[in-house]
């Protein structure tokens, strides 16, 4: 499924997409990570992630730092701001503090999301120039 088909809830279908786990469950770790696939955050992270997949933060995860990736669903907490995304979902009981800029924004029932939005237009987020 590409990134622009939206499915009826598409928080729900990303939460069951297969990723591989960056931060596990009772780890912190800080720094800058760089994925070409789709990544999960269960734990705490401080820092930046840029992906050219699709990014979940589990429901115990936090970020706390940048965040780049063309799909992202919060399902946890993010202290941060979300650049060049093309689509975002927050689920139930994310918490977002800091600003979103994306094409397309849902947010579930229950969410909570402290700072700005701005609508924008894709960015560029292909392989080579999420190394750069």
């Amino acid at each position: 499924m590409e990134s622009r088909e939206i499915p009826q809830d598409a928080g729900a279908a990303w939460a069951e997409s297969r990723t591989r786990v960056a931060v596990g469950r009772n780890v912190n770790v800080s720094g800058k990570l760089i994925f070409h696939e789709a990544v999960r955050i269960e734990g705490r992270f401080r820092g930046e992630v840029r992906s050219v997949e699709l990014v979940v933060v589990g429901e115990e995860g936090m970020i706390e730092g940048k965040v780049s990736a063309p799909r992202l669903l919060i399902m946890g907490e993010l202290r941060g701001d979300l650049v060049g995304c093309d689509r975002v979902v927050l689920g139930p009981h994310a918490k977002v503090f800091g600003n979103i800029e994306a094409r397309s924004l849902t947010v579930s029932e229950g969410a909570y999301l402290d700072g700005n939005v701005r609508m924008s237009q894709l960015v560029d987020l292909t392989p080579d120039a999420i190394d750069r």
